[in-house]
């Protein structure tokens, strides 16, 4: 099957599936690692991975560079597997010399020699990681990259534990993912069925020409996210960081649901835009569900702050409560720019979106220094806010270039309204019921979770027409396959 023809709607079932599978082996052990760490030793953890990605992201942008170019039509992608590992064991070569030289000039509170070590480790095995996976998400297979970085994610939580348990702390937790990276690795080489190739100097410079823009791009993208956890601790402490990522935690599953949508869009793209056919309509479907979890979250976050902070991590951690609407809400507006930035690199106009991330990387970085500074965790969750809707809007201008005019479909209206209604329900049951264990409160977000779906399908029509173009395969095959079960057992 062609890239062109791949079914948006299917892989983004997949893909959310997988994420949604991902996101709670990942909760479940930042919730471990907030009861056994502490608020401080969360953050020392989340400090020492915040720079290892920071550094992975040269291998992710050369990623997104591979996956751009083996999702066109009629290429061969041994070569570009081939040239994507070798640059990336030269460049782990390079940057761990330097970075374990560097390592004790950096103005990060708390790292010790441990933490370095599970840095490089991360870094490493992480970036091989990036590299096939995307690599298989190109080639054909973006639902099922989602589910192997599913499985790491469950062989991580598995080692994290284990080494916790044998008391070795936040290095143990590092040391956890780079091993379950490098396994995952390991599994990726096999299940792309590729053997790469030595790469020709077309397949370098074809490489080239993307990558010139996703590197740069990527290693952006992430020092602008990672740095608001580098900010914070350096202006209020280890125990800040811990509030700042529990808190991000919890509204993860907003991003990953967009990332499952955004992930098979920019493959379609690539396909489409290869054969000179238009797009725009793909996109806009994809924005129309870009929020569909983000808005909710958002309003969840707005009614119960320090009760979800207390309740899913300890109660160290329910001062953390304005962190988390602040967090919440700049997701909503990150969450709309996600679909647009893959669809714009989809359609091999990288130079586009790393102007974006360099406007806000510009703007974000003076504003959460000035604004930390003053007012330290919720000051630099205020500029990340502000850097956000300035991305947005930059983003929406690019689409009048691109795709002919802004892309912001109606279906999100519906939203929005619905996730008021919400809001206002859950409100008052937080006054009508104590919410003074996990139980009650599970109960109440359920509840809630169930008015904002009521009302968006009363509401929307458009998301009844999708939700029925999605699931009722899914419902017809499932009921295919339990009909004829038990035909067989009845003709037995």
């Amino acid at each position: 099957m062609s890239t062109a023809d791949l079914d948006i709607g299917r892989e983004a079932l997949i893909s959310a599936a997988a994420k949604f599978t991902m996101s709670a082996f990942g909760f479940v052990g930042v919730m471990i690692f907030a009861r056994v760490l502490g608020t401080a030793g969360v953050g020392r953890y989340y400090t020492a991975l915040a720079i290892a990605m920071v550094l992975v992201r040269v291998s992710a942008g050369l990623g997104k560079a591979i996956k751009k170019r083996v999702s066109e039509v009629d290429v061969d992608p041994a070569e570009y597997l081939g040239l994507g590992l070798a640059a990336h064991a030269l460049y782990v070569g390079v940057v761990a010399a330097i970075f374990v030289v560097a390592s004790p000039m950096l103005p990060i509170r708390d790292i010790s020699a441990d933490d370095v070590l599970g840095i490089v480790l991360v870094f490493s095995t992480v970036g091989s990681f990036q590299i096939l996976n995307r690599f298989y998400a190109g080639i054909g297979f973006p639902g099922r990259s989602f589910w192997l970085d599913t499985g790491r994610s469950v062989v991580t939580l598995l080692f994290q534990v284990a080494l916790l348990m044998v008391g070795m702390e936040e290095f143990g937790v590092l040391l956890g993912l780079a091993l379950a990276s490098f396994v995952s690795a390991a599994v990726a080489l096999v299940v792309t069925g590729v053997k790469p190739a030595i790469p020709s100097r077309e397949t370098f410079d074809y490489t080239g020409k993307f990558a010139r823009w996703s590197v740069p791009m990527s290693v952006v993208n992430d020092l602008y996210k990672r740095m608001d956890p580098i900010l914070i601790s350096l202006f209020a402490g280890s125990s800040a960081v811990g509030f700042y990522e529990t808190a991000l935690r919890l509204v993860t599953p907003a991003q990953q649901l967009t990332a499952s949508i955004s992930n098979p869009l920019q493959v379609k793209v690539s396909g489409r835009s290869s054969l000179g056919e238009d797009v725009r309509d793909d996109v806009a479907n994809a924005m129309s569900y870009a929020g569909l979890l983000a808005i909710p979250m958002f309003f969840g976050a707005l009614a119960l702050p320090d009760v979800l902070m207390r309740t899913f991590f300890g109660s160290e951690f329910g001062a953390g409560g304005p962190a988390l609407v602040g967090i919440a809400l700049f997701h909503v507006v990150y969450v709309y720019e996600i679909p647009l930035e893959s669809a714009i690199n989809g359609t091999d106009r990288p130079e586009l979106t790393f102007r974006i991330s360099v406007l806000g990387l510009a703007l974000h970085v003076p504003l959460a220094v000035a604004l930390g500074y003053q007012y330290g965790l919720l000051g630099v969750i205020g500029a990340t806010l502000l850097a956000e809707v300035v991305m947005f809007f930059g983003y929406q201008y690019l689409c009048l270039e691109v795709f002919d005019g802004v892309v912001f479909p109606k279906p999100i209206a519906a939203q929005a309204a619905s996730g008021l209604a919400m809001f206002l329900v859950v409100s008052r049951a937080r006054d009508a019921v104590a919410l003074d264990h996990w139980i009650p409160v599970v109960a109440v977000i359920g509840f809630g979770a169930a008015v904002y779906f009521a009302a968006l399908a009363v509401t929307s029509a458009h998301f009844r027409l999708t939700a029925g173009n999605v699931l009722g395969p899914v419902y017809r095959r499932v009921f295919s396959r339990t009909s004829t079960a038990e035909s067989d057992r009845s003709e037995s």
